[in-house]
């Protein structure tokens, strides 16, 4: 049976689920403000590239979709894997490609 390990930011696992049906893979994706949206020159569902500027590791990562909503923090989301790839560690800053 398929399972998800949550862990925390430290990487330190805290649960696991199982479940009957499968898990899924979220989309790389951008959550931002209308008004950093803007700045940013991106609107909602555009689909962008980011170029991650990481030491030893630079990588640009393409096919992530712009999100635009008043209740979001802007922050990019990527998966643990594409992460450990960029040897992304604390906080990274990238640049929006198109």
């Amino acid at each position: 049976m398929p399972k998800i390990a949550m862990l925390n930011q430290e990487g330190a696992k805290v649960g696991e689920i199982e479940l009957s049906e499968g898990v899924i893979i979220a989309k790389r994706h951008i959550h931002t403000t209308p008004e950093d949206a803007a700045e940013m020159g991106v609107t909602n569902g555009e689909i962008v590239s980011i170029k991650l500027d990481t030491a030893e590791r630079a990588l640009t990562f393409g096919d992530v979709i712009v999100r635009v909503s008043p209740n979001y923090a802007t922050v990019v989301h990527i998966d643990t894997d594409e992460s450990n790839a960029a040897n992304c560690k604390g906080e990274v800053y990238c640049e929006i490609v198109k």
